[in-house]
């Protein structure tokens, strides 16, 4: 295939990885896991775990311009 005969389908993350279906860390659900995030209750207190799509995105801190 030529660079100009591409279909924009050549990277696309289904073709080279899998779903993970986990407990989410936040919601406690079995959802497809977008990262895992960790949680800091304190300096010595900390929660490591999957997160899944919906919770990653409602948590997301978003860009402010100014």
């Amino acid at each position: 295939m030529a660079w100009y005969n591409v279909t924009g389908k050549e990277n696309d993350k289904s073709l080279y990885q899998e779903r993970v279906i986990d407990r989410c860390l936040f919601c406690g659900q079995h959802k497809e896991i977008k990262t895992t995030m960790t949680i800091y209750f304190s300096e010595f207190e900390t929660n490591t775990g999957p997160i899944c799509k919906g919770c990653y995105s409602a948590n997301a801190k978003t860009a402010q311009t100014s």
